[in-house]
């Protein structure tokens, strides 16, 4: 009976034995903390920020259209990204449109079922957006041409639009100014 009880006992003592000498002889390494995973690059803040709701001054303002009149515009912005979109009133010829400014030409709808070929960029004083379409349609491919200047002024609170149109050889210059509307307050 004896016998049991001690190789039980003896193999427990190998194993100790085995175990602190493989620790004395190897240390073990210390856990590695995984290296950080970089950020997603950060895009380039915008120069100017449109963001904020706009009611449009009638007095100030030249070459209104009709689609204008009393327009208030919401503008949400995300770096280089503008959504504007009429808010307030129902405005059957004044569409919500998204903007991106990089630069590059895209193609988008430009109200009345056309569509046109849009670019916009950031003025090289970085005071100033320009946005230039020019719409096209399968009957003449030269509707319209379309360049468009904004800028902020008054610390923010003024939102200019000078936009000069050429249309079926007629041009035309209209200049909005839009006053932004203060933050409601909780």
């Amino acid at each position: 009976m004896r016998r049991r009880g001690i190789l039980p006992a003896t193999l427990g003592l190998v194993l100790a034995a085995t175990t602190a000498r493989a620790q004395t002889a190897e240390p073990t390494p210390p856990p590695t903390v995984p290296a950080p995973t970089s950020a997603a690059p950060k895009r380039p803040k915008a120069p100017l920020d449109f963001a904020g709701v706009w009611e449009i001054d009638l007095k100030e303002s030249k070459g209104v259209s009709k689609n204008m009149e009393k327009a208030v515009l919401s503008v949400r912005q995300n770096g280089d990204r503008l959504w504007i979109e009429p808010v307030e009133q129902n405005r059957p010829y004044l569409a919500s449109e998204e903007i991106v400014v990089d630069g590059r030409h895209y193609e988008k709808a430009l109200g009345r079922g056309m569509k046109g070929d849009v670019q916009a960029e950031w003025g090289k004083d970085k005071k100033s957006l320009w946005i230039q379409s020019v719409t096209s349609s399968e009957d003449n491919p030269e509707v319209a041409f379309q360049r468009s200047q904004w800028e902020l002024k008054d610390g923010g609170k003024v939102w200019t639009r000078r936009t000069w149109t050429v249309l079926k050889g007629e041009s035309r210059e209209s200049f909005l100014v839009f006053r932004k509307r203060e933050a409601k307050k909780p």
